[in-house]
């Protein structure tokens, strides 16, 4: 499921393991494991769009904590960028 601020706003996410806090997120995809964030410093690409990058995991949960909406997400099992 893809999660971004309209069903997940304010929802931190942490790289378990690094024990990171993923920063500047803009959605995180729980079945492709991907975390898209924002560069810093923040840069506009072609018309209005953030240049993003994303990260990827073996697994990340959302954490619900007694609600509907994720209040946190965990992410395991960082994987190294595939040369292109």
């Amino acid at each position: 499921m893809i999660y971004d601020p309209s069903n997940a706003g304010g929802a931190a996410v942490y790289d378990v393991e690094t024990k990171e806090q993923l920063r500047e997120v803009l959605w995180v995809d729980t079945e492709l494991g991907e975390v898209v964030r924002a560069e810093q410093p923040l840069r506009v690409t072609v018309g209005d769009e953030f240049a993003t990058y994303t990260t990827r995991f073996a697994t990340i949960y959302p954490i619900r904590g007694g609600g509907l909406r994720p209040v946190l997400f965990h992410c395991y099992g960082r994987q190294e960028p595939r040369p292109a």
